[in-house]
């Protein structure tokens, strides 16, 4: 138990590959992208504005120059792959600019619909979601990647988050929100209200079934999450989880497919920032035995902290090569060696 979390880790490799000489093969950052109706609908549940979602997509796409996810691709040997399931603007034309990303244009609708007057998505809109989370994993696994990172880009995500986390969990909104990215005293409560009265909507609807609560309170990117992270147990991918956002993908999709959590590694705290801790431990509680890797108020999203723990994950698998403590110790013990 020295080692902690890369023991577990070098476990959980060990496990999902089946074998006692496991390894990080070709790793790769799954960033899913998609836009919320309740925030296309009220700008003020989060600080910038809903456009920022597509921006942000073509800047992954730009690769290291403009953005720290393809920064830390390149730093790490992490390729980037950015997929857009719901980004409410036309990106197709939009083409991988670097050699660490691609692209891929795999929008199911223009945005959801606002999860505060209706569900957020339709039954086959999430059943396409999912599809397209599972197909890629599919796709790397199929070239050989064994890990993913699972994350996310989409303005206004964090309130359609604490609303799953809330729901799912039958916690009050106020445990789960937190500021995003700098909602003032009077955005958060706002933020709060907001969740709190979806959450109360759908709740006879919802009734603790997941897959409904995911189409009812979810996003588009976050269902695409919740089929990378079932298809990853499918394939033995090991799957890491990136933050408050992916981990409640995460949390959705051990409800529907409990399997999947025994691929799950998570490579920082839960908390979507640091002043909401409440709803980070409510996750982790949810989720138990996360043992996160980073403690560095890594919030950024986009896979960030996710690709900075793969040099860890690395690590794990090299340390089942390592001599155990008492094959080390034996070494070099001999007669001569012995004391009086």
């Amino acid at each position: 138990g020295a080692l902690g979390t890369l023991e577990r880790w070098a476990a959980t490799l060990c496990a999902a590959q089946r074998t006692l000489r496991p390894v990080v093969a070709d790793p790769a950052a799954l960033i899913f992208v998609g836009d919320h109706g309740a925030k296309l609908a009220d700008a003020s549940l989060s600080p910038y504005p809903a456009h920022v979602t597509a921006s942000i997509f073509r800047a992954l796409a730009a690769g290291t120059r403009w953005s720290c996810a393809a920064v830390f691709g390149q730093a790490n040997d992490v390729r980037l792959v950015v997929v857009d399931v719901g980004i409410a603007a036309d990106v197709s034309a939009v083409r991988a600019a670097d050699a660490i990303v691609e692209v891929e244009h795999r929008k199911v609708a223009l945005g959801t619909r606002d999860f505060r007057r209706e569900a957020a998505m339709t039954a086959a809109q999430l059943d396409e979601a999912l599809s397209r989370g599972s197909s890629v994993v599919a796709r790397v696994a199929a070239s050989g990647t064994n890990v993913v990172c699972v994350g996310e880009v989409g303005m206004g995500n964090t309130t359609s988050a604490a609303a799953l986390l809330a729901a799912l969990t039958s916690t009050d909104a106020a445990k789960c929100c937190g500021r995003g990215t700098g909602l003032d005293d009077a955005g958060l409560a706002h933020k709060i209200d907001t969740v709190r009265a979806a959450c109360a909507a759908h709740a006879e609807s919802i009734a603790g079934d997941p897959r409904e609560a995911l189409r009812r309170l979810g996003g588009l990117e976050t269902a695409a999450m919740v089929g990378a992270f079932i298809e990853a147990e499918k394939l033995n991918v090991v799957a890491v989880v990136d933050g408050f956002i992916s981990a409640v993908a995460a949390l959705v999709a051990v409800r529907m497919l409990p399997a999947c959590r025994s691929v799950m590694v998570f490579a920082t705290a839960l908390a979507e920032e640091p002043q909401a801790s409440a709803g980070g431990a409510i996750l982790a509680e949810a989720l138990g035995d996360v043992h996160e890797a980073l403690s560095m108020d890594l919030r950024l999203g986009e896979c960030s902290a996710a690709i900075l723990a793969v040099p860890l994950l690395r690590a794990a698998a090299a340390l089942m090569g390592a001599a155990t403590l008492e094959e080390a110790l034996a070494l070099g013990c001999d007669e001569g060696d012995a004391t009086e």
